[in-house]
């Protein structure tokens, strides 16, 4: 069985790496994709990857393989419209319990709103992003306080063992292509993300605040706020006992704990233990005692 995957990111990677243990039962080609809005997006790992295994690939808008000459196509991690496939070639690997969370940035948005399950859908293709027929559905429980960099490595090995099982049914029969239909009933959206979502509002809680940190740090770049006039990243926090704050102004620095500022919020305090300029350069202890972060 001839397959391309096209592959993003961790998940991407984690698809090829399985796929690849099947040895000369099937022939991969890969397609790499490359975001600038991550720290890691795997596409160097994997392109050695492929070198050092014999596998062929191509860069995302530098070449293209011909589409008609694979049996099966795998979107894994991909965030970009595939065209001229047909339907049933093209199976979409989608970290959503589908047809909750269509669209972008799922895993991101559903750890957000605290969802206790997440999982992975097989899909097919279709007109419309994410409403394709469901191949293949698991899911794992969500254990809190967690970040998105160990969820993500969760639902990367999601990936990689429902590529084994999808490819591995294909090929003995056991699974059916035409997949069940989505209940257009319970379908949900979610949004992309852009640079305006990952400023903190320091008028939460101390506890929501630190929940949002942990949702959108590594390998996105995570959450961002305005100190003293310049854009600076937030990569790690925590909780710290309140008090008694008589014009309580949140984003105001209220005490320094060994050369790490505390922040008071909407309610709480929270301790910034890594914050960085967008050069990535390590910034503390702050200069100045009376920051305020907005």
């Amino acid at each position: 069985m001839k397959i391309l995957i096209f592959s993003l990111g961790e998940k991407g990677f984690n698809v090829v790496y399985a796929l690849s243990s099947l040895g000369k039962k099937i022939s991969l080609t890969c397609i790499i994709g490359q975001d600038e809005a991550v720290l890691s997006d795997y596409s160097l790992k994997l392109i050695h990857f492929c070198q050092n295994n014999g596998i062929e690939y191509f860069i995302r808008n530098k070449s293209t393989p011909s589409i008609s000459d694979f049996d099966l196509l795998i979107a894994a991690g991909w965030r970009w419209m595939i065209h001229g496939i047909k339907k049933e070639k093209l199976i979409v690997f989608h970290d959503s319990l589908l047809p909750r969370y269509r669209g972008f940035a799922p895993l991101v948005n559903a750890l957000l709103n605290m969802e206790k399950r997440i999982g992975v859908s097989a899909l097919l293709g279709a007109e419309d992003y994410d409403k394709g027929n469901i191949i293949l559905q698991h899911s794992i429980d969500v254990t809190y306080p967690t970040c998105i960099k160990n969820e993500i490595k969760n639902v990367s090995k999601i990936y990689a063992s429902m590529a084994i099982e999808l490819v591995s049914g294909i090929g003995d029969g056991s699974i059916n292509l035409e997949g069940r239909p989505q209940d257009e009933s319970k379908a949900s959206y979610s949004l992309w993300r852009d640079d305006q979502d990952y400023f903190i509002n320091w008028k939460n809680s101390a506890a929501d605040i630190l929940h949002f940190i942990n949702c959108v740090g590594d390998p996105y770049l995570g959450a961002s706020s305005v100190l003293n006039g310049a854009v600076v990243r937030i990569h790690k926090a925590s909780l710290v006992a309140d008090v008694s704050v008589e014009n309580r102004d949140p984003g105001k620095v209220i005490f320094h704990k060994n050369g790490f500022p505390i922040v008071v919020c909407g309610s709480g305090l929270l301790l910034l233990e890594d914050i960085r300029n967008f050069q990535n350069e390590y910034i503390l202890p702050l200069e100045n005692f009376r920051s305020r972060f907005a």
